[in-house]
């Protein structure tokens, strides 16, 4: 099904499944105004968010985009939005195969051009599209908003800095994220993750650009520095923005949204 909401872009409806039998919706954003192959952005969200993004910014990313001649397509994780499942369903490692699935999904979609293919992930999903680089060797280039680097280091930053966005349900022992249950298992495996063991088998021709706000009180700035400390090492070309009075959620108030479109197009349109 498509639907023409703007007149410099197309909306179709996906349908798909990923994890082997978890059935999951997504939006296809593809631009009138330019010719197939389109070079497409894939949005990854966050946690106990979904495709829409928190304050529509995945939506307005994805308008701003084709606007640009760029298709964008997001899609629910599984246990959010529309897919099939709730949160406390899935493990890490669920999450870090389903993004893999997602993108994969997208690479395999006809109408796109398979050589210029870039990722943006906003906190998990950003952690999500970094994990899974090594085994992703035709994404030309990724953008990422606030991820966590290293578990064991968010875990202690959390008992230690008072937030309210982790905390335990009174009447269990169930772990509270935004006030939604998640999995023990995926909490476990969280903890023990560690982006910057994969950061070796990253494409040396893979862009990646990290964007944080300076106020984020969910994934400290600590993660940016043990980040480009690890890229450090890495002949990849990286850039490091950061933006002031902004927490930890994208914004729509700044000049980050604007910055990212214009970032994606320098990589994708020659």
């Amino acid at each position: 099904m498509s639907t023409t909401c703007h007149k410099h872009e197309q909306r179709h409806v996906i349908k798909f499944n990923i994890l082997n039998n978890i059935t999951t919706f997504g939006v296809l954003h593809t631009p009138v105004q330019a010719c197939t192959p389109y070079p497409l952005v894939i949005i990854l969200h966050g946690l106990a968010s979904n495709k829409i993004g928190s304050k529509r910014t995945h939506v307005q990313l994805a308008e701003n985009l084709t606007q640009c001649g760029i298709a964008a397509l997001r899609v629910d994780l599984p246990g959010h939005g529309d897919s099939e499942g709730s949160l406390y369903d899935f493990s890490f490692s669920d999450y870090i195969n389903s993004a893999n699935e997602i993108v994969s999904y997208g690479y395999g979609l006809n109408t796109i051009d398979t050589k210029n293919i870039a990722i943006f992930g906003s906190s998990l999903g950003a952690t999500l599209a970094l994990l899974n680089m090594p085994t992703l060797p035709y994404v030309k280039s990724l953008a990422v908003w606030a991820p966590t680097i290293q578990g064991a280091i968010w875990l202690q930053e959390a008992i230690n800095i008072p937030n309210t966005i982790l905390a335990h349900a009174p009447a269990s022992e169930d772990i509270l994220y935004a006030g939604m249950p998640i999995n023990k298992t995926f909490c476990s495996q969280f903890i023990q993750m560690d982006v910057t063991k994969e950061v070796p088998k990253f494409s040396d021709s893979l862009s990646i650009l990290h964007m944080q706000g300076e106020d984020d009180t969910t994934v400290s700035l600590h993660h940016q520095k043990i980040f480009a400390t690890a890229m450090s090492q890495k002949p990849n070309p990286f850039e490091m923005r950061t933006y002031p009075n902004v927490g930890h959620h994208v914004p729509l108030s700044c000049s980050m949204l604007s910055e990212l479109v214009q970032w994606l197009k320098h990589q994708l349109i020659p």
